[in-house]
């Protein structure tokens, strides 16, 4: 599944770093979003989630892949 805003974009450099916890660049807030959003994915859902491209000024593509279960 691919996810796509079209906000601030992420350099290259903190791909990894904004799924830390406490990690923002607002004024506000705490800096759980992400790092809420892949604990979810890979602790719940044995899934994973990575930046997959972006742009400064333009957004940015996150991919995230679950594993298909059947019931």
């Amino acid at each position: 599944m691919l996810i796509t805003d079209t906000g601030k974009g992420i350099p290259k450099n903190k791909f990894n770093t904004i799924f830390e916890p406490g990690y923002t660049t607002k004024k506000r807030g705490w800096g759980l979003g992400l790092s809420l959003t892949k604990r979810i994915i890979e602790e719940f859902h044995n899934g994973k989630i990575k930046v997959l491209h972006s742009e400064i000024g333009k957004g940015t593509t996150f991919l995230i892949a679950l594993k298909r279960t059947i019931s």
